[in-house]
């Protein structure tokens, strides 16, 4: 007799199953991730929980706390008294930004103020440093003040070594740079002011500009430069392409350069095999002591500039001086600058220019008109340091704007 295998079978019940496939599905599902607002303020302590009515006292410490995608609000107030958050060999960092994904915001209708004047200068002084590596930090609608240099070549409110962005945030009366991006550095500058930053010897003096861009590429709009001492825009020494858009320089008088926008070249530095070109376009240049405009020995094409004006800049409105090429350092006047639809008024329009009709078209000095003062509503440059709005947006106003009727129609920033 043949004996036949038998087996137990047991049958889970139907809600097991479903259980089952629950539990399946929200394990596939993201996890939720809910953002943190930290708080810190003049009158808080770094003891306290970081919350609205028990906020920290310093930057450093909602750092340690925040993750990604938080944010760290800043009270209103003068912050004054700080402690050095690292080093390098010639850098003391009073910030030191090393994680990504965090926005530092001004709190709602107030104007947070970071003044570094006590800062010791036995190194020279970055205000706030983002680590190379970090990505996505993001600055808000604040003032720094007061970073010292002391007897260093340059010191900076904003080293940037990584990727930032910057909204509505204010540089003003350091001895020192204002936003300088450096190292492996990319970003954004949006509705910023940098102005009377002033080195105070020979050496920091040519140092300091209003906006440094040296790196990876960075984007400015709506920004503003004026009396810095060394440039109030420069790009010297990039690697990758910056835009300047809707920008104005002002009042570059005070011993260095004096450069409105230095928008290329590498002086003695090495040059990127592809050289890149930048973008110039819709910005205002006015009273300063050297170049409205500057290509700077670039041993290449510097920028397609479009529809910018330029007023009375001591050394020429536009230079347009480039460099044979990579390999090649002579100067020469520039071949492949693109200028189109640009307007320059009392000086030199332009100089160090061989450029083809093709590349240099529809400007002030490429059309048959005269450029006058009755071309204009105002010819008064101060009005390019008034007060923004209040929502951080360029003043209204009238310098360099054409009166209805004008040849000029079409030519220019206004």
């Amino acid at each position: 007799m043949k004996l036949r295998n038998t087996s137990l079978q047991v049958t889970r019940p139907a809600f097991a199953f479903r259980a089952i496939a629950a539990a399946t599905i929200l394990a596939l599902l993201p996890t939720a991730s809910f953002a943190t607002t930290f708080f810190v303020s003049t009158t808080g302590s770094d003891s306290n929980s970081g919350t609205s009515s028990s906020p920290f006292k310093s930057l450093t410490k909602a750092q340690s706390v925040a993750s990604s995608g938080d944010t760290v609000s800043i009270r209103g107030g003068t912050y004054s008294s700080f402690t050095i958050a690292g080093s390098d060999a010639n850098y003391n960092f009073v910030h030191n930004i090393t994680k990504s994904g965090i926005t530092y915001a001004a709190f709602t209708g107030e104007t947070p103020i970071f003044n570094f004047s006590s800062i010791t200068t036995a190194k020279r002084v970055a205000g706030f440093h983002i680590a190379s590596g970090v990505t996505g930090v993001t600055f808000r609608g604040f003032i720094v003040t007061g970073v010292p240099v002391g007897s260093q070549k340059q010191s900076e409110c904003f080293r940037i070594e990584g990727a930032a962005a910057f909204d509505r945030v204010t540089c003003h009366d350091n001895a020192a740079n204002g936003f300088y991006f450096t190292t492996n550095s990319s970003g954004s500058c949006t509705n910023c002011d940098s102005y009377n930053n002033i080195g105070t010897t020979s050496a920091s003096i040519g140092n300091t500009d209003g906006f440094g861009a040296h790196s990876h590429g960075v984007t400015f709009s709506f920004c503003r430069s004026w009396h810095n001492s060394d440039d109030g825009y420069d790009c010297i020494s990039s690697t990758s392409a910056n835009t300047f858009d809707h920008c104005w320089a002002y009042n570059m008088t005070a011993g260095g350069d004096s450069n409105g926008f230095k928008v290329g070249g590498y002086g003695s530095g090495s040059v990127p095999s592809t050289v890149p070109v930048h973008t110039v376009k819709f910005c205002l240049s006015a009273n300063n002591n050297a170049h409205g405009f500057y290509a700077n020995h670039q041993p290449g094409k510097s920028a397609t500039w479009t529809n910018n004006t330029a007023y009375n800049n001591a050394g020429g409105n536009f230079d347009m001086l480039e460099r044979v090429s990579p390999t090649d350092a002579t100067d020469i006047a520039g071949t492949r600058e693109v200028m189109h639809n640009n307007l320059a008024y009392l000086g030199t329009a332009i100089k160090d220019s061989n450029l083809s009709a093709a590349n240099e078209s529809n400007n002030s000095w490429t059309k048959s008109v005269t450029v006058s003062s009755g071309d204009f509503q105002s010819t008064d440059a101060t009005q390019m340091d008034n007060g923004r709005h209040s929502d951080g947006t360029l003043p209204t106003i009238t310098f360099m704007h054409l009166v209805s009727g004008s040849d000029l129609s079409g030519l220019g920033c206004f």
